[in-house]
């Protein structure tokens, strides 16, 4: 029985998976970069320090001449690799799990806010009391957020004529 793809098939396809794998990691962390505000900004201003923000080797338009590549040198002489600085690997992850650090943080403090004011009620308190409308029974129901908007059809819904008020 013969093999179902040549080695040269088998190597194709195994090069292009690996494409696709980069090209969904390049993904993510280019939506890391647009994600993440610190990193959104230490971005915007390696393009400005950069100048016009043009790939190596392309031109602003309207320029004439030979295109010169200019050799990108950091502070201490060294040549400088394109993922360096606010987009390399390193510094994306770091940033990131910083911010995750300071989002649950933030929770933490929100929640903390949220718990003394509600200690700040009196018992009894209408917004102490859980929010579900009473259904045909009596019963409390299903919250009015997690309800089927059913524009106004059924006539169920609380609050959006004057009708009820009488």
């Amino acid at each position: 029985k013969p093999p179902l793809l040549s080695p040269s098939q088998k190597k194709a396809n195994h090069i292009q998976s690996e494409q696709k794998r980069r090209a969904n990691i390049r993904r993510g962390y280019e939506a890391l970069c647009e994600t993440v505000p610190a990193l959104r900004e230490a971005i915007r201003l390696m393009e400005a320090e950069q100048g016009t923000g043009l790939p190596d080797g392309q031109e602003e338009a309207g320029k004439k001449g030979k295109k010169r590549r200019s050799k990108k040198v950091n502070d201490d002489g060294e040549r400088v690799d394109g993922r360096a600085g606010p987009k390399s690997e390193c510094v994306v992850l770091q940033k990131t799990i910083e911010y995750v650090h300071e989002l649950l943080s933030e929770r933490e403090e929100l929640f903390a806010r949220y718990h003394q004011a509600r200690s700040a009620l009196v018992p009894g308190h209408p917004a102490l009391q859980p929010i579900r409308p009473l259904d045909a029974n009596g019963m409390p129901g299903m919250p009015l957020w997690e309800r089927e908007w059913t524009g106004g059809a059924n006539g169920d819904d609380e609050g959006d004529s004057d009708e009820e008020d009488n």
